[in-house]
């Protein structure tokens, strides 16, 4: 039954955080990511892009640009298509009004920065 109590407090807590966002005209939450890796094997359209930092006119370089996307793995696959030898390096939460984004900060083999945006709302707090 403790089990239970544990899970059940951790699920409401999660929720909680989640939906308080919304008040907020912008917010930005950031994680430091090492090494993290992806198992999910789904089809993605490729694109190129040899552009650094923010790009507003690329694919995913800004926030009118984001990648509309389905999952948080389905981002590390785009990442990875997009670029093969860039690592991430951190995320962030980016909310504008009811809108939500995320941020992928990854750096590519010659240590240039590079910035990827993604939609996520067709997914974010619906659970």
């Amino acid at each position: 039954m403790k089990q239970f109590a544990k899970i059940s407090f951790f699920i409401l807590f999660s929720l909680f955080l989640f939906n308080c966002s919304g008040a907020k005209p912008k917010t930005v939450a950031s994680t430091s990511i090492e090494n993290q890796n992806n198992s999910e094997n789904t089809p993605i359209s490729e694109s190129k892009s040899s552009s650094t930092n923010e790009d507003p006119k690329r694919e995913g370089g800004s926030i009118k640009t984001a990648i509309k996307v389905k999952s948080i793995a389905e981002e590390y696959q785009i990442v990875k298509q997009l670029c093969p030898s860039c690592k991430v390096k951190g995320q962030a939460l980016i909310s504008e009004g009811k809108k939500h984004y995320d941020l992928l900060n990854t750096v590519n083999d010659k240590g240039e920065e590079i910035k990827y945006y993604f939609d996520i709302n067709s997914f974010f707090g619906k659970w």
